[in-house]
């Protein structure tokens, strides 16, 4: 506890200089090193400090351990994902504000208000707590460095800048040994999900089974199953379904029985995927019309169920003209480009427009391409190889199948 600290909160409170807190009781340069925790005075000199503000040192240390303590709790609501229970623990520390910034737990504080922003994606809030962040990190310890930058990795994962982020995460690897052993889950869960992104399958799933691996050591079970669907997505898309099935049907059960409704929807979206590679379009359709209705419509999720079911019905030969103007009602409140592009893609495609190839060339491809949906660039390459394949366009079709064969950087 920096005992210095909290004397110059109070003094800061009670609106005194320090000639008259210090005056009868010490010199004014004894009390200035006091409050800038480079001296440690007697306890006597402590409490006469205290007294003249009116304030019970003992009363103050056992404020002091409550904050500590409560602090612990919201990092570990954070490290166990118990957002419900870090929400309450978010709003009791707020109460706090003005005295943690007085004491040497201001820097863990304001690092995990940064990751509660990022969990409730706030994008505005976190944007704020990053700036602030920035001009803090002077005083930061090296585990403290460590956390500034995985949680600047997980910020632009969040804000859709995945090569930035996992930059970051591979600078990070170069000091591995410093990582705190309490987070080691959590970077290897991080690391997974951003390779997975890049098809980076083989290094993905090394980390993905690291990260399943230390949760269950730490029982860590709800962190356990977001990893354990990771590896499940990536299972599918190296085509291992049997495996991504199995590892499907436990996620279904466990999510239910735990009440963790937001992993059991994206675990039944996963598994409509992996139904529609198997090109097993109907019971696709069914599982996602059975998600559809348990959604908020104004979700990102709800979203990607109707492109889903668009496609499933489009790789079916039937039309469904009500899903698609949904989806144009959606896209026009939101403005998200990506969803734009898809309904887009999807009117000129149900209707046979002629411009359907030079859409997905011109505008579509290079949309995904730029912005890293490389899952989504490979889709719309197949479609242009197999036209300009048709074509006799070699050139053309060879580009678009170099792009579908890419390996992203996998070894």
């Amino acid at each position: 506890m920096n005992i210095g600290s909290v004397i110059k909160y109070y003094r800061t409170k009670y609106q005194l200089t320090q000639a008259q807190l210090a005056d009868g009781i010490c010199s004014i340069s004894h009390l200035s090193k006091i409050e800038s925790n480079t001296y440690v005075p007697h306890e006597s000199t402590i409490e006469a400090l205290m007294a003249k503000m009116g304030v019970q040192w003992e009363k103050e240390m056992h404020r002091h351990k409550r904050l500590e303590r409560q602090i612990g709790e919201f990092i570990d609501c954070s490290l166990f994902y118990d957002l419900e229970h870090m929400r309450k623990q978010y709003k009791q520390l707020e109460k706090e504000n003005d005295y943690i910034q007085s004491s040497e737990l201001v820097n863990q504080y304001e690092l995990y208000k940064f990751r509660f922003y990022i969990y409730e994606n706030d994008h505005v809030q976190a944007e704020q707590q990053k700036e602030l962040i920035d001009r803090m990190k002077g005083s930061f310890t090296a585990p403290e460095k460590w956390l500034h930058q995985f949680f600047l990795s997980i910020y632009y994962t969040m804000l859709n800048k995945t090569e930035k982020a996992l930059g970051f995460l591979e600078q990070l690897e170069q000091g591995i040994q410093s990582i705190p052993q309490k987070f080691e889950g959590e970077y290897y869960y991080q690391k997974a999900r951003l390779l997975i992104l890049f098809d980076r399958f083989e290094l993905s799933a090394y980390y993905a089974e690291m990260a399943v691996q230390y949760y269950q050591l730490h029982h860590n079970y709800i962190r356990l199953l977001h990893a354990q669907l990771l590896l499940a997505i990536n299972y599918t898309r190296r085509n291992l379904l049997v495996q991504a099935s199995g590892l499907y049907e436990v996620l279904k059960r466990n999510a239910h029985l735990m009440g963790q409704k937001d992993l059991y929807y994206q675990t039944l979206y996963n598994l409509a995927e992996l139904f529609k590679q198997k090109k097993d379009y109907d019971q696709a359709f069914e599982l996602l019309a059975e998600l559809k209705v348990s959604l908020p419509d104004d979700s990102y999720i709800y979203k990607a169920v109707l492109i889903s079911m668009i496609e499933a019905t489009v790789e079916m030969n039937q039309k469904d003209e009500s899903l698609l103007r949904e989806l144009k009602l959606l896209t026009r409140e939101t403005e998200d480009e990506y969803f734009l592009i898809y309904e887009n893609y999807f009117e000129k495609r149900m209707f046979s427009q002629p411009d359907l190839i030079a859409y997905c060339e011109e505008k579509m491809f290079p949309f995904f391409r730029k912005n890293g949906y490389i899952k989504e660039g490979k889709k719309v390459a197949t479609e242009l190889k197999i036209f300009y394949e048709q074509k006799k366009d070699w050139e053309k079709a060879n580009f678009y199948r170099s792009y579908e064969e890419r390996k992203a950087g996998e070894v």
